[in-house]
């Protein structure tokens, strides 16, 4: 049996991916990249813009037309908020909503079990022409209560450099732009020994750096009775014994404003391990859209967090995501924005247009953006995010640092520092964790020697 993946979205939908590929390669299953000819096409979707709603239709319908007898099985937060939409479409077969991620491969094998009993028993049918009925196994958000183990990961999904493991699910912000809350349900926290119990298997097998991720990482540890902080697991990894003559490195995928200040930042940022690079979201830099998007901050407040991370490391790198064309914002607010971008000095910024999402708060506000507003505020932001990035890299001429090393890339190995800023290096080979001297830009990043 052929079994092919396509996933969207985040690094967790990655993470749980990888676990169902695993759990279907245990009994036997050939794993296809997802445009070859399969079996079994698994859709595990996105819903964080109308964009990844579309994308998870188009792939959908592709699947189908590379095999129009493949069972097409869709999974993830599209499929948890919008099951009906989606049970709709004659091409799929099997829905799978968050929390019932772990059960897809005996779903998918009871479901062709069934298909191939109703062939054999009626063999009438066209080729290809067949519909199945559509089987929807979706639990209700107040049923999303327990942390889904999804099995142990016995391999990373960036060949033998990185490895991401997912710590935390669900969400409670409920920002008014956001359907996450409502396709994850509430914060449940994994249990930190089998955290550190896969990252010494992950560590021992070679990677060299574990992501940390989950939906909102920030929250991890802090829902009624959970048994340790984001700050104690750290030092619980912090712990782990070095792998022979070399290290690792622990990274977190992104923490929330939302959820944290300067004095827990503080407190995070010192364990030894720790990458010193934080995905820490602004959105925007209007203290009245920061309301009304119902983000628990002030442009201040944000600020603050970024001086205490500058004033532990004036190198922190600082990576962020803005959504421009808020209902209701002004050029007053967009020039906040701008403005914010300039002074926290932003490795990284991702821009998005913003896109109202059926379901949420802000879907019901009024004073919408025109469209030729947004387009041309995303794409002045994105030019003075990009000069501001360039500045931050240009700061670090002549510095070392320490780069993991990950793969060619037109005749150079590439690869990441501590904080994040892309190295193209000749010399060393892919997975090793080496100290650098940082050159001048180049391209994305800069240039750099092994020290």
């Amino acid at each position: 049996m052929k079994i092919a993946f396509h996933t969207l979205g985040c690094k967790v939908n990655h993470y749980e991916t990888e676990a169902i590929k695993e759990s279907f390669v245990s009994r036997g299953a050939e794993i296809v990249g997802e445009e070859d000819f399969a079996d079994v096409y698994i859709i595990n979707t996105c819903t964080v813009t109308n964009i990844a709603d579309r994308k998870s239709r188009q792939f959908i319908r592709r699947a189908k037309r590379i095999n129009p007898d493949a069972l097409v099985a869709v999974t993830g937060c599209y499929a948890q908020v919008a099951s009906e939409e989606i049970a709709d479409m004659p091409e799929v077969g099997l829905i799978v909503g968050n929390g019932r991620k772990s059960e897809i491969c005996g779903l998918v094998m009871q479901k062709l079990y069934e298909k191939e009993a109703a062939g054999a028993k009626d063999g009438a049918e066209a080729h290809g022409q067949s519909q199945d009925q559509t089987d929807v196994l979706v639990l209700p958000r107040e049923e999303l209560t327990f942390y889904e183990d999804m099995g142990r990961i016995e391999s990373g999904s960036d060949g033998m450099t990185r490895a991401y493991i997912k710590i935390q699910e669900g969400c409670d912000r409920f920002c008014s732009y956001c359907l996450i809350p409502f396709a994850r349900g509430p914060v449940r926290s994994r249990p930190a020994a089998d955290i550190v119990e896969e990252v010494s298997a992950l560590v021992g097998a070679g990677y060299r750096e574990i992501v940390l991720t989950g939906i909102n990482t920030a929250l991890y540890g802090t829902e009624e009775g959970a048994e340790c902080t984001l700050s104690q697991l750290l030092t619980m990894l912090d712990e782990l014994p070095a792998p022979g003559s070399s290290d690792f490195r622990i990274r977190l995928s992104s923490l929330e404003p939302t959820v944290v200040d300067k004095d827990n930042v503080e407190e995070i940022i010192r364990h030894r391990r720790l990458c010193h690079h934080l995905h820490l979201s602004v959105q925007n830099g209007s203290d009245s859209v920061l309301k009304s998007m119902n983000r628990h901050y002030t442009r201040a407040e944000y600020l603050d967090i970024v001086k205490g991370l500058r004033e532990y490391d004036p190198d922190f790198g600082i990576t962020t995501d803005i959504i421009v064309g808020f209902p209701g914002e002004t050029e007053a607010d967009f020039r906040d924005t701008l403005d914010i971008v300039r002074e926290a000095s932003f490795g990284k910024t991702h821009v998005f247009r913003y896109s109202p999402r059926r379901g949420t708060a802000g879907a019901k506000l009024k004073d919408a953006v025109p469209e030729s507003v947004k387009k041309e505020r995303a794409g002045i932001l994105e030019e003075a995010a990009e000069e501001v990035a360039r500045d931050f890299r240009r700061s670090l001429e002549g510095k070392e640092a320490l780069v993991l090393i990950e793969e060619e890339e037109d005749g150079f190995m590439t690869g990441y520092t501590g904080n994040y800023v892309k190295v193209y290096i000749e010399g060393p080979e892919a997975g090793e964790l080496c100290r650098v001297r940082l050159g001048g830009l180049f391209r994305d990043g800069v240039k750099a020697a092994v020290c």
